[in-house]
């Protein structure tokens, strides 16, 4: 049991000892596979005491642009709500035995704490108990113990006749995921151009490579007033952070070792130390460009998405393109690309597209994994392929999948 500090909320600063406390939050498991939920823990506690609007939250925690209007978006709240998630998932872990408690009230968004001193060790409230009292309870418990040990057995030997509770993985997950290899979920950080002697940051959809920001007239027309833009890419979208999330949960779910990363922190040869899944859309990360070379499938545009075939064969379209049929009701498209087994024996696997929720749900659900295997089937099941698919969304709510083609990749791809 642990008895509260009198220090308590955000009465007043917190010594240096209360930040050691913090640190070993941060940096526990439960946290250092969600970069974001650290930034704005941290962010949180640095500003007890002061009034946080969700706006400062937003661009100064979450690294959303200066234009972010909590009004009429709610990512702050979402954030927030999630850290409570996760700070309840770091205690269930940790104990009673952490010091340090702390938690986010509904309502608000403001960081609370509690210290709380251990109370005296288990063996001092003996002190006094005469000896010979001491060794009759120390045998009767040993006796227990003996007692406890033959029940563990017969626990252990029961257990061990059941069936295994947990399916096997889906036949597409089997080929990606390479046996004793962790995975690694990329999420990318988007490209944006900055003028940074201006304070402003402009994110075009059209443009993923930043070399070719003179085709874009808004990015053109402003650097002939400001000068070039500098290359920014400090923020992660929400949607991508969402699809990361989504198939972290999943595979850690399937008993896979997994963790989450960004894409500013995740080299070309990191793809030889493990299973990597990479999210996003070209022009993310350099290395990404290169290998989308050697592919058939490619995104073509952005707004809207057009995928083309550089091979098409006969009687399979050249081109596909997402429709919009109102407001709210329109069609995603994306690729799903599995690369041929790496020399080192691990699996890229490239997710591309805007709307990439729409993978990530395709990829965890039942239905979305049949109809991959159904197309998969279809082509040869080869060990390595590309794949355009389909989605069918009303606002944020997706109403159907479509795999629409598959083609095999090459054994010698990586060489």
């Amino acid at each position: 049991m642990l008895t509260p500090f009198v220090a308590r909320g955000n009465a007043s600063p917190q010594p240096h000892k209360y930040e050691d406390y913090l640190r070993q939050v941060a940096e526990s498991d439960t946290f250092r596979t969600a970069p974001v939920m650290r930034a704005l823990l941290v962010y949180l506690w640095k500003n007890q005491g002061q009034p946080i609007s969700e706006y400062a939250i937003a661009t100064e925690a979450l690294g959303r642009p200066a234009a972010f209007d909590p009004k009429s978006d709610s990512t702050v709240r979402v954030q927030v709500a999630r850290l409570r998630a996760k700070l309840k998932e770091f205690y269930e872990v940790a104990g009673e035995s952490f010091p340090l408690l702390l938690s986010v009230p509904l309502g608000g968004h403001e960081l609370q704490w509690t210290y709380r001193t251990p109370e005296k060790s288990f063996v001092s409230k003996f002190n006094g108990v005469p000896r010979s009292y001491l060794w009759a309870a120390g045998i009767t418990g040993l006796a227990l113990v003996v007692l406890c040990i033959g029940l563990m057995v017969d626990v252990h030997i029961l257990t061990a006749s059941l069936p295994a509770a947990r399916a096997p993985l889906p036949r597409f997950w089997q080929s990606f995921l390479l046996a004793g290899k962790p995975a690694e979920i990329v999420v990318p950080n988007p490209v944006y151009f900055s003028w940074p002697s201006h304070q402003v940051d402009v994110r075009d959809l059209k443009i993923s490579d930043f070399t070719q920001w003179p085709s874009s007239p808004l990015l053109k027309e402003t650097a002939a007033k400001w000068g070039p833009p500098e290359l920014a890419q400090q923020y992660i979208d929400g949607m991508e952070m969402r699809a990361g999330l989504e198939l972290l949960q999943f595979l850690e779910g399937e008993g896979q070792q997994v963790r989450l990363t960004e894409s500013q922190r995740f080299g070309a040869e990191s793809f030889a130390a493990q299973n990597t899944i990479f999210l996003g859309m070209p022009g993310a990360a350099v290395y990404l460009n290169q290998m989308l070379e050697k592919t058939n499938y490619y995104i073509a545009d952005v707004d809207p998405v057009i995928v083309r075939s550089r091979d098409p064969r006969a009687g399979e379209p050249a081109e596909y393109r997402e429709t919009s049929y109102s407001a709210d009701r329109r069609t995603a498209l994306a690729i799903i690309i599995l690369l041929p087994t790496r020399p080192e024996h691990t699996r890229t696997l490239l997710l591309l597209g805007r709307r990439l929720t729409t993978l990530s749900s395709m990829l965890v659900t039942h239905e979305g994994l049949k109809l991959i295997d159904e197309q998969w089937v279809k082509a040869g099941s080869p060990d390595a392929w590309e794949m355009v698919v389909q989605a069918d969304i009303n606002r944020d709510t997706i109403l159907n999948f479509h795999a629409l083609a598959c083609k095999p990749i090459s054994a010698s791809f990586w060489k």
